[in-house]
This record gives C-alpha cells, structure tokens and sequence, in this order.
C-alpha cells in the first residue's frame, strides 16, 4: 500500500508526549503502537491515542508495536513523501521510499492488554470549560520542587501553590472538572494539546478528548494530600480590605526588578531585591559582595495615595510570574511568627488572584 510520510509522522508527534525517553522500566513505554486505526503511547505518567487519518493503514487493519526512536528518526530522514508500507510475514514492516528501505520488527507483548488500563469509558465523557487552558497557563508555576508542585482542579477552580505564593483561578465559562491533582510536567504537555473539549476521571487518570477525537490521559497525583482547605482558608482570610494599599505597578517596575536581580541577595533561601515603596515613587536595589544596583520607578498618574514608605525583600521570579498575569495589587500586613508585621501582595484579575508573601531582611 501507498501512504502518506507527512500525515503519518504528524500522528506521530503529536502521540510523542506519551513515549518514554531514556531507559523504559515500562514495557511497551518506548513504543509506536498501532491498533483499532489509532496511534497509541503510553507511559507511566502520560497515554496518548491519536486517530489514524491514512487510508491504507486503516482500511488493511494494520496493527503491531514497534520502537519509537528508530521509527521516527528514519522516516523524519527521508525527503519523498510517499511510502510503500508492507505488512510481511515474519512479524515485520517493510517501508520503501524512493530507492531506500528498511524494516522495522514488531515488538513481542500484549499491547492490547496494556492498553485496556489506560482506556476511557466512551459513555462518561463531560464537558470541560472553554477557558481550561487559559486556567492552567495561569496557575502554572515554572520551577515548584515543592511537595505541593502541581495543579490541582476541583469544580469551577484550580489551584496551585509552592508555600510561598498561591495561585487560583476561577472558570468564567460553563462546565466544570472533577478533583484531581496532576504534576506540573503532566501540565506542560496538556498545554500543548489543543482543542480540548470533554473530559473524564477514571481512577488513578484522567483523560482528556479533543475536536478531532484524539485523547491525551494523564496519571493524577494521591488528590487528598494537597492541602485545600489550607490554601482555600488562606485566601479567603486574605481578600482585600478597605485599609490596604490598592494600586496598579508600573509596567516599567518589572523591567527594573529583572536589571536588579544581577545583585539579588538571598533570604530565607530565595534570592531576592529589595523594593522601597513611597508616595512619589518605587525604589529598587539590590546588593553583594561583587556590586550593587538601584533604581527610582514613577508611580503612574492614576496612583494617588499618602503612604509612608513601605520596605520590603520580593523573590524576582515571582513578581515576573505575577506581573504577566496582572498588574493591580492590594498590599496588606501580616505577622509572622515572629511577631514581625511583613507585607503581604494579592494580585487580582478578571478570573484569577495570585497571593504572595514578602520576605523580610532579618528572619
């Protein structure tokens, strides 16, 4: 049969996120696993199930496992597009393209087995809201090596938090999901899956379907160990009040804080700059052993207030997370165990609040 090289190596990509790089403990993990006219990978942590969209394949009910490194790597390496794709009879694939060739063995297991634990239940799909991704990208952290790393989802709100900041985000469109709890890598590969419409919670995964049918599953994480009501209480306790600072940073303040953090200093094992803010203007420093660094900031024209200068140690990678998520702040006080009064940041946009703790200098 003639099939297409293009069609079959983007099914191929897009079924990549469910291979398994490096040594496979799980058998079949490193695998290309062709049956019921769809693409299957799986892995520990991700399963992906791409429909078939080549005739020949389908149509002849090919099936069978080969090796995911050496199939992709071959056919990403010819320049024809199509393939003459023979099935043989020695448990093998035989590809021609132009005057080249080769054969691919197909792996010797139970796939079909394999594949039944990973296997959505095709009557208890749900709706997912429109702004799922947006939710996610959002809550989002870039580096979490925290125990609580992850997003956790329950209802119309997602979560996510590494002790230092929370992040939630509240759905504005119809739907909702079930409760679960997926690692911040699950969260980088569902973002790159696109047009999720419906979606399915089946004991330890849940999956996930797009427009064109394809399914990307995720292994969740134990849903009862992150602390919710925790985090939920704090936030609650830390809505805005009528006494505290409301106002919108300078876009130019970030770009000033991103200069300073060639000095960051560190406190409580997180680097840091310093921030000065007063009636007329905000001032940023940094220093150490090999230098220093400041910077005056404007406020805007829309900022009014009389406030005593307000000193306080900001994590930069925090600021930048929140500062491409919204601009407007309330910044109250609270104390530590110490009994020391730190400010305290709540950033806060149409659907989602970012709560974040300062540091201070002598803890």
């Amino acid at each position: 049969m003639t099939i297409s090289r293009k069609v079959l190596l983007d099914s191929l990509k897009k079924a990549m996120p469910g291979i398994e790089s490096g040594n496979a403990v799980l058998q079949g993990a490193d695998a290309f696993v062709f049956h019921g006219g769809k693409i299957f990978t799986y892995n520990d942590s991700i399963a992906v199930s791409i429909p078939l969209d080549i005739d020949g394949l389908v149509d002849e009910g090919v099936e069978g496992a080969v090796h995911a490194d050496e199939f992709f790597k071959i056919l990403s390496k010819f320049s024809a597009d199509e393939l003459n794709f023979v099935v043989t009879e020695d448990d093998s694939w035989l590809i021609k393209c132009g005057k080249a060739k080769f054969e691919m063995m197909l792996m010797n297991f139970d796939f079909q087995e394999r594949l039944k634990g990973v296997t959505p239940d095709e009557k208890n799909w749900k709706p997912i809201p429109d702004d799922f991704i947006d939710g996610i990208g959002t809550c989002k952290m870039l580096s979490n090596k925290t125990p609580m790393s992850g997003i956790y989802f329950s209802g119309r709100t997602i979560l996510s938090t590494d002790g230092f900041q929370i992040n939630r985000y509240s759905f504005k469109d119809k739907g909702e999901t079930p409760v679960f709890w997926i690692s911040d890598n699950s969260s980088n590969e569902l973002l790159k899956f696109p047009n999720i419409k419906e979606i399915q919670l089946q004991k330890t995964w849940v999956h996930f379907k797009a427009e064109d049918g394809s399914i990307f599953s995720v292994k969740t994480l134990d849903a009862n160990k992150f602390p919710v009501e925790k985090i939920e209480k704090l936030m609650d306790t830390s809505e805005p009040k009528e006494d505290d600072l409301n106002a919108t940073f300078p876009a130019e303040l970030f770009e000033a804080i991103d200069r300073a953090d060639a000095f960051a200093m560190e406190i409580s094992d997180h680097s840091v700059i310093r921030l000065v803010l007063s009636s007329d203007k905000i001032e940023v420093s940094a220093e150490r052993s090999s230098g220093k660094y400041a910077e005056k900031v404007a406020w805007g024209d829309d900022f009014k207030a009389t406030i005593e200068p307000i000193t306080m140690y900001v994590d930069p990678v925090m600021m930048s997370f929140v500062a491409k998520r919204s601009l407007k702040f309330y910044l109250s006080k609270v104390k530590t165990k110490s009994g020391k009064m730190i400010p305290r940041f709540m950033f806060i946009s149409d659907n989602s609040q970012h709560l974040m703790t300062t540091f201070s200098s002598k803890e």
